[in-house]
């Protein structure tokens, strides 16, 4: 091989390194800083900067949205340059779809344009005790079945995994644990068909529980079908639906996302502050009072972005906040906000300073980095403990968002949600 044909070679191969490393690049760029859908209001000019590191055109896909760039010219097309920033504005309610192309030619992403009219919701602050009931019968464990004649058995091995929802035995729908322990005690060891729900899909699988050494029947599981717990309630819109949290309530032995057949929010009340330290996340310690007379409100679902559902009379009754505008993404600032929280017994807004903010749909728990400023939250808490999640973040007099998750090594600093993923739900 000549010179001049192992350099070309070697010129072929680092054009396609080139070629592989840019494609790579873009495509993770894309997908950590281009958002899946923006929201804007309607009648309203949102502004959107993706910090694009290459050029691209933007296509309206309906007539209803159109686009604007520096010059202010509104049109369905627009032609970007690095780093550009867009306008977007439409007059009418819905949901359309924005086209972004590489250089005007290879399609890259399209991007969902939700556009919702104006929204005033009754911010709140307050704790509230959460109850919910799981859609089925979930197991959170597994474990060996000593028989009395001292061997050890596996009647689930292979058959149920954890995570697994236990929806009905031989065809007879299951409401609580209570039943299925019920159920095994009368089988007599004969094989048993249980309808499971495995990472959304029903089917059905066979199952022989074994005797233990006290003679009970066991499948060989350790289940749970109910969770509680305290955490803080966002808003109430002007229809009389809550959200709260900002996260969704997870199993605490197995970390995912409960999926909940129905649930309660009762009046609670903080007896206690644990306060953050580096490594240790602190929390708020206190009771839920159950019963009807304290109830106040029914929970439908349960989601990433928080619980929602309909409150009762008393939950607006008990809130003490104003209605107030929400603002989008898009209108987020660094710097100084606001988190309303109640440690004390009193709901107060305390300040925080916005330091990072990421539009990313790959982190919609993450959307805003916040660190606690105020010196009389610090005083109590230490910054941001469990049982604030869905405190709600407030700049500018606008509804922004709510506190989801505190670092762990640094309970000063924590992360919100963006209040227009909650209002989703």
């Amino acid at each position: 091989m000549s010179r001049k044909q192992l350099y070309r070679r070697v010129l072929c191969m680092v054009l396609l390194v080139t070629i592989i490393y840019t494609g790579y690049y873009a495509y993770n760029y894309i997908e950590e800083n281009i958002p899946n859908k923006i929201h804007v209001i309607e009648n309203e000019v949102g502004i959107f900067d993706f910090e694009l590191p290459i050029a691209a055109e933007i296509i309206s896909m309906d007539e209803a949205v159109v686009l604007a760039g520096s010059s202010e010219v509104w049109s369905d097309t627009l032609s970007l340059e690095r780093r550009d920033a867009f306008s977007v504005i439409s007059d009418k309610k819905g949901q359309y779809t924005l086209a972004m192309k590489l250089f005007g030619v290879f399609p890259i992403k399209n991007i969902e344009v939700s556009v919702i009219g104006e929204t005033e919701v009754l911010v709140c602050g307050f704790p509230i005790g959460i109850y919910l009931e799981t859609d089925g019968v979930l197991v959170v464990g597994t474990e060996k079945v000593t028989t009395a004649s001292g061997i050890v058995e596996e009647p689930s091995h292979s058959v149920l995994n954890v995570g697994d929802y236990v929806l009905a035995v031989n065809d007879e729908e299951l409401e609580s644990k209570e039943e299925l322990v019920g159920i095994l005690e009368a089988s007599r060891g004969e094989e048993m068909i249980l309808t499971i729900r495995r990472n959304e899909e029903v089917s059905k699988v066979r199952i022989t529980p074994a005797k233990d050494t006290d003679g009970k029947y066991k499948l060989g599981v350790w289940v749970r079908d109910d969770t509680q717990g305290i955490g803080t309630l966002t808003y109430i819109t002007a229809d009389g639906r809550f959200g709260a949290l900002g996260h969704g309530v997870s199993d605490v032995d197995i970390g995912a996302l409960m999926e909940c057949k129905e649930g309660s929010l009762y009046e609670s009340e903080i007896l206690s502050i644990i306060k953050g330290e580096a490594g240790t996340p602190g929390g708020l310690s206190g009771i839920i009072h159950y019963g009807n007379n304290n109830k106040l409100g029914d929970i439908e679902v349960n989601s990433s972005a928080g619980i929602f559902g309909v409150g009762y009379d008393g939950l607006v009754d008990m809130a003490e906040g104003e209605y107030m505008d929400i603002a989008l993404k898009q209108d987020v600032e660094l710097g100084k906000a606001y988190v309303r929280c109640s440690v004390d017994g009193e709901v107060k807004d305390y300040e925080v300073e916005i330091t990072k903010i990421n539009t990313s749909s790959l982190s919609m728990n993450r959307g805003m980095e916040i660190k606690v400023t105020d010196p009389d939250l610090l005083a109590l808490t230490n910054g941001i403990v469990q049982g604030m999640s869905g405190s709600p973040i407030i700049q500018d007099d606008k509804l922004i968002g709510a506190v989801t998750h505190v670092l762990v090594n640094d309970p000063t600093r924590g992360y919100g949600i963006f209040v227009e993923n909650m209002l989703e739900h």
